[in-house]
């Protein structure tokens, strides 16, 4: 004898209506995109923003005490660097240089200049392990010729158009950068964030013929904007990093690589609204959900506030009804995630595409924005279950 199967009461309340479950469906996907886009502007914002940290190598990092952020240009003298690179354990010590302020990139058409427009240009000696990107080691030799300089592809294309899937346009380019002239010999891909439209890569020599002003009357190479370190592969890191800070001035920082990463992302996090207003966005999403939600559960219970109420003159406890509304809510929390997502992960590239940003579709988000859809049905169902539960059989009839 087969055994009996129950009855999916839940799963046949929502669907007896299917145009009612439509718009339900649509609701949920249309809560489920906003804390989606809310959850990945904010990971962009963090991501691009420590996107340099992670491209460069190194296993401590050097930086001025005044330097509050990646985009800020504050800078120490390279003497400090010199101090860390004389201690146990490291194995070498390289500067990075970062201009942005006076880093103006202007393109040139028949002879005439368009509007320039900043972005960060990056130097290093090219015979530093400095940076962990293919696209960059691969063209160094291009870079060691004078006026040259690889661009970011990722650069926001409205302000610096130019043709980057070929080397050959893009070098016939006319650029001027800082009133100088520029060569364009390659690109390599780092992506915008808040602070930065674009990237230049070039030589540290390079560097400074384009922003002598770094210092006055002095090398402009002689202070530098990040100082890395890499570590014997024998030695410890955290105590390196120690012994570093003992053994230079203090008006430097010595950061582990995840130290810096978590620096830069509290700073954008807590000391500017941007923080803020996400979470403000998300909470808005979540709050929409739940009122769609709710109105979905709650038509349906009032439809068949009948037949409850049969069940609960046969004897139906609190406890199944409960199990049933919140199955519902689980339910309505998964068919409304799965269009969500869907439409969350074409936005993502689109947007990733057209602004420069890491719009990243993460297990991580994905995961989170799951629960969040999950908390927002069940607790709906919970608000609505109360008029079920507080319904008389006997008046019903």
């Amino acid at each position: 004898m087969k055994p009996r199967r129950k009855t999916p009461l839940a799963w046949k309340n929502l669907t007896h209506d299917w145009r009612r479950l439509v718009v339900a469906i649509c609701g949920i996907a249309f809560a489920v995109l906003l804390m989606f886009t809310q959850v990945g502007f904010q990971n962009a914002l963090f991501d691009s923003q420590v996107k340099l940290i992670d491209d460069l190598e190194g296993d401590i990092f050097l930086i001025s005490k005044a330097k509050f952020t990646l985009a800020s240009e504050k800078r120490f003298p390279i003497t400090r660097l010199n101090q860390a690179r004389a201690c146990a354990g490291v194995e070498g010590a390289y500067p990075v240089y970062t201009e942005l302020t006076t880093s103006v990139l202007r393109r040139m058409q028949n002879g005439m200049g368009n509007r320039g427009f900043p972005l960060r240009s990056i130097g290093f000696y090219l015979d530093d392990p400095v940076f962990d990107s293919a696209a960059i080691n691969h063209q160094l030799t291009r870079l060691r010729s004078q006026g040259t300089a690889l661009i970011d592809a990722k650069s926001k294309r409205s302000k610096f158009p130019f043709p980057y899937d070929d080397d050959d346009a893009l070098a016939q380019e006319q650029v001027e950068l800082a009133s100088k002239n520029l060569t364009l010999v390659g690109t390599f891909e780092l992506g915008t964030d808040f602070a930065h439209d674009g990237n230049l890569v070039m030589s540290a020599e390079n560097f400074a013929e384009f922003f002598p002003q770094r210092v006055r009357s002095g090398d402009p190479l002689s202070v530098i904007d990040i100082g890395i370190v890499d570590v014997l592969p024998d030695a410890n890191v955290d105590e390196v990093r120690s012994l570093i800070e003992r053994s230079i001035d203090k008006d430097v920082q010595v950061l582990t690589r995840e130290e810096y990463r978590e620096a830069e992302i509290h700073f954008w996090d807590t000391s500017t609204p941007i923080g803020t207003i996400f979470m403000a966005g998300k909470i808005i999403g979540f709050i929409v959900g739940m009122v769609i939600c709710y109105q979905v559960i709650y038509s349906d219970i009032a439809d068949h506030m009948a037949e409850f109420a049969t069940l609960k003159a046969m004897g139906y406890t609190a406890r199944y009804f409960i199990l049933l509304i919140l199955t519902e809510a689980v339910l309505l929390a998964i068919v409304g995630f799965v269009p969500g997502c869907a439409v969350s992960t074409v936005m993502y590239t689109w947007l990733s595409n057209q602004t420069g940003l890491l719009m990243v579709m993460s297990r991580n988000t994905i995961m989170l924005v799951f629960l969040l859809t999950v908390a927002m049905c069940v607790a709906s169902g919970l608000l609505a279950v109360r008029k079920l539960l507080s319904a008389d059989p006997a008046s019903l009839f």
